[in-house]
């Protein structure tokens, strides 16, 4: 009898957990999807940017020190991220996800950590490519809120500084 107490207690644990992180991939694929529509779509950088995570935005200032463009504070870094991202908006004629490939979730001291790996196209300036690659979310709230981490900027970025846009 105790066998099958246990049994089903983990059985259930089991199937809530699952639950759970199937919502959780659901939210975040679904935060994702609305996330690059915003930014890429519809090309509006100052909502999007909002939900980034300070992650980023640390790595992109050390980004452009690195590459010697300047050690710039809040504001500044801000506008040059805005400034490098307009440049690379006057190129992009058209951007869609063409599909989620996979969804990812760990636990990490005391976040919750999502990898949102997706495909999607470009065309800029006449010439389209397919990449694949990942957004990842970060939730301090066991989920309740997100911030985003997404890597294509500094690719962006890293394009601008060598006038590829």
């Amino acid at each position: 009898m105790k066998k099958i107490i246990t049994f089903l207690t983990i059985l259930i644990f089991n199937f809530c957990f699952c639950q759970n992180e199937q919502e959780i991939k659901s939210s975040l694929e679904k935060i994702s999807e609305e996330y690059l529509s915003e930014m890429y779509i519809n090309k509006k950088y100052d909502s999007a940017s909002k939900i980034w995570d300070n992650g980023m935005l640390v790595e992109m200032q050390s980004y452009y020190i690195k590459s010697g463009q300047g050690n710039f504070s809040n504001v500044a870094l801000a506008e040059k991220i805005k400034t490098d991202i307009e440049k690379y908006f006057n190129k992009l004629s058209d951007f869609k996800v063409d599909k989620i490939l996979d969804t990812q979730i760990e636990n990490a001291n005391d976040k919750v950590i999502g990898y949102v790996f997706f495909e999607y196209s470009e065309t800029l300036t006449n010439k389209s490519e397919k990449t694949k690659t990942m957004l990842t979310c970060i939730s301090s709230d066991n989920g309740k809120t997100w911030r985003i981490q997404d890597w294509k900027i500094k690719d962006i970025a890293d394009k601008v500084n060598r006038r590829l846009y």
